[in-house]
């Protein structure tokens, strides 16, 4: 199985179709105790690490840091409403705005918002909004968002190369560079375009 992440444009009137299933149910992931206490684990591990969580132990296995964060990272809202018969977000993806392309990535058992994650730290991470890669937004919503989203991926040099590396270094077979820029694209054409945004992370 591979894990896929999809980031695209949706009419305000499709918005209003899927946010009464989806938002409720990311913000329920996103707001369970077990989600909180990983999130303070991740920031402790982080700290500890001196930034970032070591991804490698010296026999070449994933360290518990690194496994905790996939993890966390790994609870999707929506899987859970694939798994519950409420709402089958590939579908979705058909209905994509053609004036924005839309970005999706598979990465073959891994998780490309955990390659984000790591990447950036909890600090930048928590400023990206809904849970884990998962959020639906209009468009009034995503430009308003839109600052605080360019602040965490629009890094300046010495910054961009040390969250490309550490993306880098996360397991499987993906791009850095467009984990960290093609996300950020699809936010900046959706906002200029006056869209809405999915994004959206499962496994498949």
């Amino acid at each position: 199985m591979s894990s896929w992440w999809a980031v695209g444009a949706l009419r305000d009137e499709q918005v209003a179709e899927i946010a009464p299933v989806a938002a409720p149910k990311i913000k329920e992931m996103g707001e369970r105790t077990a989600a909180r206490d990983a999130w303070s684990r991740w920031e402790r591990d982080v700290a500890r690490g001196g930034g970032a969580v070591p991804v490698w132990r010296p026999d070449g296995y994933h360290t518990n840091e690194a496994l905790h964060l996939y993890e966390m990272v790994n609870a999707s809202a929506f899987d859970a409403l694939d798994d519950a018969c409420e709402l089958h977000v590939m579908e979705w993806w058909e209905r994509f705005d053609e004036d924005v392309e839309p970005f999706i990535v598979s990465v073959r058992k891994d998780n490309p918002v955990a390659a984000l994650f790591h990447g950036l730290g909890p600090q930048r991470a928590r400023v990206l909004p809904g849970w884990a890669g998962d959020t639906v937004l209009t468009a009034a919503e995503v430009r308003g968002h839109l600052e605080a989203v360019e602040s965490v991926l629009a890094l300046p040099g010495p910054e961009r190369e040390q969250v490309l590396g550490r993306i880098d270094d996360w397991p499987g077979d993906k791009e850095a560079t467009d984990i960290l820029e093609r996300p950020l694209r699809v936010w900046r054409q959706t906002a200029a375009a006056g869209l809405g945004l999915l994004s959206c992370r499962i496994w498949f």
